[in-house]
Formats: C-alpha cells, sequence, structure tokens
C-alpha cells in the first residue's frame, strides 16, 4: 500500500469515527484492514465525502457530485461506485419516486449487519478482533442505547397501562412498510464457527421495516412479508425465548431477535455487573417467593443470566434483568411478573433523532474529559 493510499484510508477512519457510534483507533490497526475488506481506495475517497443518516437526510446523487467533482469521476462513474458500495453493505441507500439517495453507514448498527448472508472467517477473524473496550465505549459509553427492549406479550396485563411502544402487536402495527424478515447475522456468524445457537433452530427471526427493508429487499438480503407475518414471527421469536430489541425510537426500523451465546450485545454486556444501564427497558422481573416452586424453569428462558436460585427459590439480579419478560409466561407457578419502573424511559421520536442525542452525548463527554 502507497503512504497516499494509507491517508485516504486514515482520512476515512476519522470521518468515521466522527458519527454517533464510531469507528476507534485500536493498537493491532486491525479497524484499518476491515476498511479495505470493506472498501477500494476509490470508495474509500468518495466515502469520505458522505454524510451520515439513518432515513431522513440521505442525499441524491447530484448533490454528492457536485461534492465529489475534485475526484475527478463523471456522474455515471461516481453512480457505479456508490452502487456497488450499496452491494457490499458498506452504506445506506433508499430509492424514491425513481430518485437515488445515499449516505455513510456507522460499523454497527450498519456495515457489520450489511454482511449478512456472505460472512467468511476471515471477515469474522477481523470483526471479533475489533470487538473491545473501544468500540463499546463507543456502543455504551453515552448510555443511550441503539435499541429498546419490547417485553413478550404474554408477560404484560391491563394492568401494566403499557406504553404503545412497548407493545408489539401496536409496534408492528405502525410501523411502515414494507417488512423484510432477514437471517439473524450474529447466528450465521456463530454457525459458521461451529458453535450454533443453544435457543432456536431458526435463522429468519429478525425483521427491518421502511427505508431499510426496502434496502434489505432491493439487494436480496432479506424476504419481503406481510405485516400479520411479521407479528406471527415475533409471535413465535418469543415463543423460542429470544429477546425482542427494536430501534430505539417511536418509528424503529428493525427488530433483532436476540440471545446470550449468539447476540455480542448480549453476550458481551451481560458479563458485566451491571448490564441493565446499557438497555434501554421500562421493566423488571420479580418473583413471588411464596408461589416459587424453585423448579429452575425461568433460569433456562432468562438470556442474561439475571436469575439464581437461593435456599431452592428464585431471585432475579435487577442489576442485570433487563426487562423481557421471557421467564413470566413459562412459570408453571405463575410466580413471576413483570413490574414497570418508576422513571419510564421515552424513545426519540425517529432513529435519525436518537442518532442525534447520542452524538450530543458524546460531545459533551468529550468535552468533560
Amino acid at each position: 500500500m502507497t503512504l497516499d493510499e494509507l491517508i485516504i484510508y486514515e482520512e476515512l477512519k476519522e470521518h468515521l469515527d466522527s458519527f454517533p457510534i464510531g469507528y476507534p483507533s485500536t493498537k493491532s490497526g486491525v479497524e484499518m484492514d476491515l476498511l479495505r475488506y470493506f472498501f477500494t481506495v476509490e470508495e474509500a475517497r468518495i466515502a469520505t465525502k458522505l454524510n451520515f443518516s439513518w432515513s431522513k437526510n440521505l442525499e441524491p446523487l447530484n448533490t454528492i457530485y457536485e461534492r465529489t467533482k475534485d475526484l475527478g469521476l463523471s456522474i455515471e462513474e461516481l453512480e457505479s461506485h456508490l452502487d456497488n458500495m450499496i452491494k457490499k453493505g458498506v452504506i445506506h441507500f433508499k430509492k424514491e419516486e425513481g430518485k437515488k439517495y445515499y449516505s455513510n453507514a456507522q460499523f454497527v448498527i450498519g456495515m457489520y449487519e450489511f454482511q449478512v448472508n456472505r460472512l467468511n472467517k476471515d471477515f469474522l477473524d477481523k470483526f471479533h478482533k475489533y470487538l473491545g473496550i473501544k468500540l463499546g465505549l463507543e456502543m455504551f459509553g453515552t448510555k443511550i442505547s441503539q435499541f429498546r427492549t419490547v417485553p413478550v406479550e404474554k408477560s404484560i396485563t391491563l394492568e401494566h397501562h403499557i406504553s404503545t411502544y412497548d407493545d408489539l402487536k401496536t409496534i408492528i402495527e405502525e410501523v411502515e412498510e414494507p417488512f423484510a424478515v432477514v437471517n439473524c447475522i450474529c447466528r450465521q456468524a456463530t454457525d459458521l464457527l461451529g458453535n450454533p445457537c443453544k435457543v432456536t433452530d431458526r435463522r429468519e427471526v429478525c425483521m427491518t421495516f421502511g427505508p431499510m427493508a426496502h434496502m434489505y429487499i432491493d439487494q436480496g438480503w432479506g424476504r419481503e412479508i406481510s405485516r400479520e407475518e411479521a407479528l406471527k414471527i415475533q409471535r413465535k421469536n418469543e415463543e423460542d425465548g429470544l429477546v425482542l430489541q427494536a430501534g430505539n425510537s417511536l418509528k424503529p426500523h428493525f427488530i433483532c431477535s436476540c440471545c446470550g451465546c449468539c447476540c455480542p450485545v448480549l453476550a458481551g454486556t451481560k458479563k458485566f455487573p451491571r448490564p441493565v444501564q446499557f438497555f434501554s427497558a421500562n421493566f423488571f422481573a420479580e418473583v413471588d417467593s411464596e408461589l416459587c416452586s424453585g423448579c429452575g424453569t425461568c433460569i433456562d428462558r432468562c438470556q442474561m443470566e439475571a436469575i439464581k436460585l437461593v435456599k431452592e427459590i428464585s431471585k432475579i439480579n435487577k442489576k442485570k434483568c433487563i426487562g423481557c419478560g421471557n421467564c413470566v409466561p413459562t412459570c408453571p407457578e405463575e410466580a413471576i411478573q413483570l413490574t414497570k419502573k418508576d422513571k419510564e424511559i421515552d424513545p426519540p421520536p425517529t432513529m435519525d433523532d436518537l442518532y442525534n442525542k447520542i452524538l450530543k452525548r458524546k460531545l459533551e463527554i468529550k468535552t468533560k474529559k
């Protein structure tokens, strides 16, 4: 690699690191290996000229062309490069009224998730080397989660006075079409590494909506489904014991269906003494000790290892419980219930609003240092 090429990738790294969920440097330099995996030198030049947006502020080709004229590309060449970057899953894209719109994607949620159905061990080796404290601080340092926990339908009663954004059926009824069901990239990764999921045999369990679903459908990364089928799949996910993690906005663009053995977020945070601080959740589980028979069913269902038997009675660690409700409907003694937290967390209106909030908090934290 020439010095000029190295400078281009360094500029791209710094550009990506300025996003709400940044792209921090490591001592190993594996983040540079990932950039070379994702982008050709020409694509890296183009990517440094793109803005980040989740859905609202993607830019049309003509606008991007005006900003990239110094690269010496024709508008047709620019479009060809951008379309190839879409196929590789390294930028956001949408099409409206025949016009194409583009923006940068973050590393997570973004470029990593867009590698669905085309994982290989070389990429996974680089990805797992990059997972660490610095990337963890980028994802969780502001304590504003990209996800929010949607409680299991059967764990909620009328007495909970549940908000619409915590109700699975309402979310599915109100999110923007189309719907796409997608293979879980995290389970594809553990399958490839010879450590398949211990919770479910199904792989088509994650879901995208609206502009994000359009992209997944257009690129052949996901299968278009109806609103009714979406709800049916999510209820099956609940039966299997998966934790539903929606995008943390009133209008989410995705729902991930997670487990403690495959999902890097759940698997990583549950190692900490107080993982609940990293999640946006409005409930926690409580056990009625007089009803509990100590059967341990709830322990098997909990993906956060938040439940233990103490003197033959289930005890829930509230610092680990993220309020998914998986333990509630399967308790044979009906000894567990969800309790609403005193302070309810209201999600931002859109995913763009969420990332603006994360970026503002991130800059505030940097200013204080």
